[in-house]
């Protein structure tokens, strides 16, 4: 017998509520500036089988990539034969995962001996060893840092001082932030699995496990419903990252979308091959960013689950950008993943005006500054925001997080607290850098850094410095994003993706970009 409608809202609620509340547990116990203010880290409640029952409200990145990071350990383990005193820990882009950087947490929740469900986090840690916290020159995983491959361990091994513990502090330059962030992970996790067994305990876990079967089948009809009301046909849209060297060609996504009742299926196999660079995307980023399209254009009011995902199809083509052969490098896959969104939104452009904005800043911009001194590596890691796109209804947003990272800014105190070898100088909107239009595009930003001591390493990922985000309707594309260096009076232009040793007394310029405009200007 189904749930009553009060009993079907009650349980709803309080899903999402220990979500949320293992959300806050890890960000008041994370010890980084990434996580702690960038809140570049997530969690999650999911069934005994290891299904997303429900997300907090923090990165869609990560959140829409957790059933498929358990998908690939459920491959390897039997998880219905989990112990209590067990855990699951995983950082491998080749085994579901996102990129080294995003390590997953999986801590079973038992009730009365019975395997009751999962609490889930998946955090990016300022630091994973490898080339540089940002190696923009990395062409294989190996130079990327540490792989932890899917694993099941006691919890006195993989936490509390044991093996894994132990072997990730010894491998990255700020162990005292990157163990912080992990614990807090397992904090976080160990919230949710009293709360949850809190809830059992009010309810029973018959009545808890059939909450969350009913919870994800109402977010399928949901889903289901709001494809339904597309018009059957195939769309198309393209868009371009950047090279990875200036004078090479661009890195083209180009997605195809067939619609048919109820479901969808979303082609990217002409997309462009895998490259010898950072940028590649593994399986579970691209089918996260095309998860996140379709759930940004759904009606408000549906929880974003397991469900959500079921009537969706991705089909890619191995060796491509969008599903590259292992060992290929990805730690700025976020570029690739932006254009797969960026280029499923352009498909639907015309079709759902009221829908699809233009296009905006869509990049994970992020910048990094690390010094070693003889006592400890100094580490600062923050991602900048960006213009959005106009709509048909008003101007695009300035300065803001973008839609699949949804990182929050980093107040420049912090880098004066954490940091005595760089600065702010200023940090403010770039005027006109929006898109023209009936609507204009959101503005992006400009950061300007100070270097105060030699030897100071920059590392940067981004996208956007030569492909400028698209107008619809009319209406122009937004302003260029631009790394730079000033150094004794000279300008010297970068590309998005850098890692390079700066000078005391240089100055590193970082602009984002400007979203494109809605419908043709008022003459």
């Amino acid at each position: 017998m189904a749930l009553d409608p009060v009993m079907f809202s009650t349980t709803n609620s309080m899903f999402h509520a220990i979500a949320n509340e293992m959300g806050t547990v890890m960000l008041l116990s994370a010890y980084s500036s990434i996580a702690r203010e960038a809140k570049d880290t997530s969690t999650c409640l999911m069934d005994p089988e290891g299904r997303v029952v429900a997300q907090s409200v923090m990165i869609p990145m990560h959140m829409n990539s957790l059933s498929m990071a358990v998908a690939g350990l459920r491959e390897r383990f039997d998880l219905a034969a989990t112990a209590p005193d067990e855990v699951y820990v995983t950082n491998h882009p080749y085994a579901n995962g996102q990129h080294l950087h995003d390590i997953i947490i999986l801590l079973p929740i038992f009730h009365g001996g019975t395997l009751a469900g999962f609490a889930g986090s998946i955090s990016h840690h300022v630091d994973m060893g490898g080339g540089a916290i940002i190696n923009a020159n990395a062409t294989e995983l190996f130079q990327e840092g540490l792989i932890i491959p899917p694993m099941k361990l006691k919890e006195s091994v993989a936490f509390h001082g044991g093996v894994l513990e132990q072997m990730l502090g010894a491998n990255v330059r700020a162990p005292n932030l990157v163990l912080g962030d992990y614990r807090a992970q397992h904090f976080a996790c160990l919230r949710g699995r009293e709360l949850l067994q809190q809830m059992a305990d009010k309810f029973s876990l018959p009545v808890v496990r059939q909450a969350m079967q009913e919870l994800q089948a109402y977010s399928e009809r949901f889903m289901r419903a709001n494809l339904a009301r597309l018009p059957d046909g195939t769309y198309r849209g393209e868009d371009f990252c950047d090279p990875l060297k200036p004078g090479d060609p661009p890195i083209a996504i180009r997605a195809t979308v067939t619609i048919q009742g109820e479901e969808a299926v979303v082609d990217l196999t002409e997309c462009a091959d895998q490259v010898a660079g950072p940028v590649n995307a593994p399986i579970a980023s691209t089918w996260s960013a095309v998860y996140t399209f379709f759930v940004s254009i759904m009606a408000q009011g549906a929880p974003v689950n397991d469900g959500s995902y079921r009537p969706i199809r991705v089909i890619t083509r191995k060796g491509s950008v969008c599903d590259p052969v292992y060992p290929a490098a990805v730690r700025s896959r976020m570029s690739t993943c932006y254009r797969i969104y960026s280029a499923l939104r352009r498909a639907f452009a015309d079709a759902l005006p009221e829908q699809v904005a233009a296009a905006g800043h869509e990049a994970t911009t992020s910048v990094a500054f690390s010094r070693r001194t003889p006592e400890k590596y100094h580490v600062y890691h923050e991602v900048l925001a960006g213009g959005l796109g106009a709509s048909m209804h008003a101007d695009g947003c300035d300065g803001v997080a973008q839609p699949l990272s949804n990182t929050g800014n980093t107040p420049v105190e912090v880098m004066e607290v954490d940091l005595d070898f760089a600065r702010v100088r200023s940090y403010g909107l770039v005027t006109g850098s929006g898109g023209a239009g009936r609507h204009r595009g959101g503005m992006g930003i400009r950061k300007v850094y100070e270097i105060l001591r030699d030897d100071v390493l920059f590392c940067s990922n981004g996208d956007r410095c030569e492909h400028p985000p698209w107008g619809v309707q009319g209406g122009g594309p937004g302003s260029l994003s631009a790394f730079r260096i000033l150094r004794d009076g000279q300008v010297i232009e970068l590309g998005a993706q850098n890692t390079l040793m700066t000078r005391k007394g240089d100055v590193v310029v970082v602009e984002t970009c400007g979203g494109g405009g809605w419908g043709a200007p008022a003459a």
